[in-house]
């Protein structure tokens, strides 16, 4: 048994059950026993201790290409001089740093560019260190600079704690963590506090049908709301990558990884990844409530290879005889609808004033 599970047990046969979101927060970040507090989530299948895989862990042509993304913006929207460059949940850093590499072919970018984090993970600030040792860290977005701003957050969304709402007969039943012996079960109960925002509102489904399952994430909307508003009053955009839906849905999207596998997210709170799929059109309605313009979700197969992905891909094989099937095995996992392509989405929002967006089809 882990030791946050006996913990939490405790803690429920003394005050009761604990929702999903509370149950999520103390499994991904209790100061002690958290999963990010003490674990090195990233690394592929054949590496010691990795959890789960991100596109810029899959290859480099990820970063590349956001990097020439931001670039490119960069100098559409004028070349602000300087500006804020800024990761939500950077992981080890990799993204970032192939960010950087690709866009010193405008040197004026790099050199302009305040590279600023947001991440709570002790141990993926060291990492981060090792991988972009100019950055500065945040625990919030409250702290970033006042200056123009571009930010990129690659699953990041789907890591934050959401609250479950079954839909009833008579309203709404909230789906709680309970305990059961010495194992943690799920567990409804009748709520008249439904966390349903007027942004989640607005982007449910047109009916729900008895046992219908929606998902709120508190969290994410107030992430978004503050990513929003600094945009909104410093300019620039964000570019959100992640996987959920970019249609109006409902459903349990609750999951656990560990060691690639997907496993029991009640099992062993602390040694394993919790996410939830991220509900693009919340975010969207958010950001054009702050004033922004959006960006038509795309799929991240379609915004890849808008942005040159197969070019890319070609040229790194014609640069490495050899790894040919390797270089086409990534641009697969990144962009074929059976493995990254279609799953993951990509949003862009922008300040009114900013040039068009880039790699997305109206």
């Amino acid at each position: 048994m882990s030791a946050l599970k006996s913990i939490l047990l405790q803690e429920i046969a003394t005050g009761g059950p604990m929702s999903l979101a509370a149950y999520m927060q103390r499994a991904l970040t209790d100061p002690q026993h958290g999963y990010y507090m003490q674990r090195r989530p990233f690394g592929a299948p054949d590496e010691d201790g990795g959890d789960f895989i991100t596109a810029p862990e899959v290859s480099q042509m990820f970063g590349e290409l956001l990097g020439a993304w931001m670039a490119d913006l960069w100098d559409r929207m004028g070349r602000p001089a300087p500006f804020c460059l800024a990761e939500l949940g950077p992981g080890r850093g990799t993204l970032m740093a192939d960010m950087m590499r690709a866009a010193a072919v405008l040197p004026d970018f790099t050199a302009a560019a305040q590279v600023h984090f947001i991440e709570v993970s002790p141990a993926l600030r060291d990492a981060q260190k090792q991988a972009v040792p100019s950055a500065q860290w945040h625990d919030d977005l409250s702290t970033l600079p006042a200056l123009p701003t571009l930010i990129i957050a690659n699953e990041f969304f789907d890591a934050l704690p959401i609250h479950q709402f079954k839909k009833t007969a008579r309203d709404w039943d909230e789906i709680f963590v309970d305990a059961e012996d010495d194992r943690l079960v799920f567990a409804s109960h009748p709520t008249d506090d439904a966390v349903l925002s007027p942004a989640l509102k607005a982007c449910l489904p047109p009916s729900l049908s008895q046992d219908d399952i929606v998902e709120a994430c508190p969290a994410g909307e107030a992430a978004m709301a503050q990513l929003s508003a600094h945009i909104s009053t410093h300019g620039g955009a964000a570019l959100i990558v992640d996987y959920g839906h970019a249609e109006a849905g409902a459903g349990d999207s609750f999951q656990a990884l560990e060691k690639h596998e997907f496993v029991d997210p009640l099992a062993a709170p602390g040694m394993a990844d919790l996410t939830a799929h991220v509900n693009f059109p919340v975010l969207a309605h958010i950001a054009a409530r702050h004033g922004l313009n959006a960006a038509p979700i795309a799929t991240q197969g379609d915004f890849l290879e808008a942005l040159g992905l197969n070019i890319r891909a070609q040229q790194l094989m014609q640069a490495s005889p050899g790894r040919e099937k390797h270089i086409n095995d990534e641009r697969l996992r990144l962009a074929a609808p059976q493995h990254m392509g279609q799953l993951f989405k990509v949003l862009a929002v922008a300040h009114k004033d900013m040039p068009p967006l880039a790699g997305f089809i109206r």
